[in-house]
Order: structure tokens, then C-alpha cells, then sequence
């Protein structure tokens, strides 16, 4: 029996002043994890402290990658960085809502919503 390949999601980091965008591609599920950190990383490393996770290519999103979410957006707010959200669809944004995680990281309408939410 041959093994099943994991979803993979892509985390790739865009430098766009004032922001630092993460854009999201793919299932975001347990093989979130790494991705996410290696993106936020180098997220610090840019001196941009906004941060915007954009979910526009995003197929799936399970537990585990919200588990993945949920540390990302713990590790930003440890280091006082603020985090916005887009490109989520509507079930997912009722999830995040939910969950309360719109409380840590808004969620905005796109980039052009992001810039003005942090100042630009």
C-alpha cells in the first residue's frame, strides 16, 4: 500500500511596509506548524511589526492548523506584534469569530484594509 502524501500549506513571507504579510497556500491542518514558524520568523527579523496573515489561498483549515494559528498568533502578541487577518471565507471566518481569535488577530477586508489598520 503506498503512503498518502500530506496536504502540504505554503507560509511565504512579503515584505510590504508597514506590513509583513504571510500568505497562506494550501490545507493549513498539523503540517501547518513549521511553515508557520519559519515564516513568522523571519517576520522578526524584518523589523516590520505589523503582521497579516492572508488566508486567500487557503483550500482547508483543520483543528491542528488552527492549533498552528493559535501559536503563531501567541508568539506574536508576546512580543507585542500586532496581527490582522484576511482572505478567510465565510465558514472559516465564523470559526475564527467563534473561537475568539478575532480578538488577537482582526480580521480585515484585504491588503488595503491591513495598511490603513496599521497606519499607513
Amino acid at each position: 500500500m503506498a503512503d498518502e502524501a500530506q496536504p502540504e500549506v505554503r507560509a511565504t513571507a512579503r515584505p510590504a511596509p508597514p506590513l509583513l504579510i504571510i500568505e497562506l497556500q494550501g490545507e493549513v491542518t498539523a503540517t501547518a506548524d513549521a511553515p508557520l514558524r519559519a515564516a513568522y520568523e523571519s517576520a522578526s527579523g524584518s523589523g516590520l511589526r505589523h503582521l497579516l496573515l492572508d488566508f486567500s489561498g487557503v483550500d482547508y483549515v483543520n483543528s491542528a492548523g488552527i492549533a498552528a494559528v493559535i501559536g503563531l498568533l501567541t508568539a506574536a502578541r508576546r512580543e507585542d506584534r500586532p496581527v490582522l487577518v484576511t482572505g478567510l471565507n465565510a465558514h472559516y471566518r465564523k470559526i475564527f469569530e467563534m473561537m475568539g481569535l478575532t480578538q488577537f488577530a482582526p480580521l480585515v477586508a484585504d491588503e488595503a484594509a491591513a495598511r490603513r489598520a496599521a497606519g499607513a
